[in-house]
């Protein structure tokens, strides 16, 4: 291997010398012969403090000066926030790889004394993407808990410090953030790096904290990713790049600004692309409009093979047919409101939009996660702050949420009192009660299941069902079934319960 030195070159603000950092730990755990030296360069957005950078006139604005350097052979590696990457940096440049992506999606705070007033007419959020004004407008008032309001975004520039500090010192009410920028500075070791992560805690310690769902607000093109740029004529460089490369993350990313680039590209465009993986599954997100006044809205599976037993599914043969029929159970309440009440510091996960309707009183120290939108969207409406969902992908899909817990912080789910879980507390805010429902499932040869306690129910009932064709959610439901049915082609996962009916002829 080439005994020369290896020049990484990156932004000067904290997070893109901490990405800088990431990268080169990455290739000297691959070549610990190879000696690195880390440079840093001032952008041309860093520089001019006035150009309007949601105009996307100014393509490159945070790179262009860095990718230069490489192109005149005066560095090897540049390292880039990749969402900030034009399609082709240079002509003679490329970006050739990436790392494991940080957390994809956005950060909102929004100030304490906000909300205190739950009917302000008009929320002003910091903001200079067009993407995150659109979207917010689309999204926040069915998130967050606030009666009627239009949002007013804000424009603000600087690093992640500068922001929080603007906001913090503002009358603003909140500020949208990508949260892979504020985990990095959060959670690095180095000390100088801790002492900004103290200042922005401080900045945001009077606020509240959510985490935006991807399903329904995706993010930019390469958001939480790093983007390792190379000249195309630099061999050497391109091969050691090539071996620390994450390739799923990079062709999740290239995937995003291809979808992008159909559009018209660039942080100008109102759109948000992101793409993901869960287990075996590729999760794709597109909301926005167009230049052309088109909207864009859709949340799917993008590698979901096509199941010819599970098209134009007769209506006569599918259980539910409607999301009534699916109703087996009485849900009976258990009062366990004196015990919530007494919960402080910990998680709270709300399965269901049910386990809030009797109003429990939920501590202001606690972190409220729902299991999907729709109980989000439910809890949000009778005034509950929620923090974040798992999107209806499972209670196991990560919550991410390090950078805002301690390990003192217990997990506690509000469900039923038949359910189980392997991370958290039950707290059984209900109890089921089954129906007899055999005459409903009767010559059935398709079903989706709400939940395994449903399926249970049915074969007890029905125990030559188990030889049909079965459907969930992607969550336990869906583990639950890959358990009990052999034939695995008879099993097929799905968003949602409305996904499926899609099916259905």
């Amino acid at each position: 291997m080439n005994n020369k030195t290896i020049k990484i070159v990156s932004r000067s603000s904290c997070l893109a010398q901490i990405q800088a950092r990431l990268v080169a730990n990455k290739i000297k755990h691959a070549y610990p012969d190879i000696s690195l030296e880390l440079n840093t360069i001032k952008s041309t957005g860093d520089i001019d403090k006035n150009i309007d950078i949601s105009s996307g006139e100014t393509p490159g604005l945070f790179t262009n000066n860095i990718s230069n350097s490489i192109k005149k052979g005066e560095n090897d590696i540049a390292i880039h926030s990749w969402k900030d990457v034009p399609l082709e940096p240079t002509k003679e440049t490329e970006i050739y790889g990436t790392i494991e992506r940080g957390d994809i999606r956005d950060l909102l705070f929004i100030k304490n004394k906000s909300l205190k007033n739950l009917n302000k007419k008009e929320l002003s959020i910091f903001t200079s993407s067009p993407r995150r004004k659109y979207n917010s407008n689309e999204v926040f008032p069915k998130l967050l808990p606030f009666k009627n309001f239009v949002v007013k975004a804000k424009a603000i520039r600087g690093n992640i410090e500068t922001r929080l500090r603007k906001y913090n010192e503002s009358n603003i009410d909140g500020i949208i953030i990508a949260k892979t920028a504020f985990d990095r500075i959060i959670n690095s070791n180095l000390k100088s790096d801790k002492i900004i992560a103290d200042k922005i805690k401080n900045y945001i310690s009077d606020s509240k904290w959510m985490i935006l769902p991807l399903s329904i607000f995706p993010t930019a093109p390469g958001q939480g990713a790093i983007g390792i740029e190379a000249n195309k004529n630099n061999n050497f460089i391109k091969e050691i790049i090539k071996t620390i490369n994450k390739k799923e993350v990079f062709n999740a990313v290239g995937k995003e600004k291809n979808i992008l680039f159909k559009y018209g590209g660039g942080c100008h465009q109102k759109i948000g692309v992101s793409v993901w993986r869960k287990n075996d599954f590729e999760f794709e997100a597109l909301r926005g409009i167009t230049t052309e006044g088109k909207d864009l809205l859709s949340f799917k599976i993008a590698n979901k093979l096509l199941n010819n037993n599970f098209v134009n599914i007769p209506k006569s043969k599918a259980f539910p047919s409607a999301a009534s029929k699916s109703k087996v159970f009485i849900r009976e309440q258990i009062d366990q409101l004196s015990l919530i009440k007494k919960i402080r510091s910990s998680v709270i996960y709300l399965s269901r939009k049910n386990v809030v309707s009797n109003n429990p009183k939920i501590h202001r120290s606690n972190i409220i996660w729902t299991s999907g939108i729709k109980c989000w969207e439910y809890a949000a409406k009778k005034g509950y702050w929620i923090n974040g969902s798992s999107e209806s992908l499972g209670e196991n899909e990560s919550m991410r949420i390090d950078s805002f817990i301690n390990q003192n912080f217990k997990y506690y789910k509000l469900t039923h009192d038949q359910s189980k879980s392997s991370n958290m507390e039950i707290i059984p805010v209900y109890r089921l009660l089954p129906k007899n429902f055999k005459k409903h499932i009767k010559d059935k040869t398709h079903f989706f299941w709400m939940s395994s306690l449903i399926f249970e129910e049915a074969i007890k009932s029905s125990p030559e069902i188990i030889d049909a064709y079965h459907s969930s959610g992607l969550g336990q439901t869906y583990e639950f079934l890959n358990k009990k049915i052999k034939d695995k082609n008879k099993i097929q996962g799905y968003l949602s319960y409305d996904d499926w009916k899609k099916n259905i002829s």
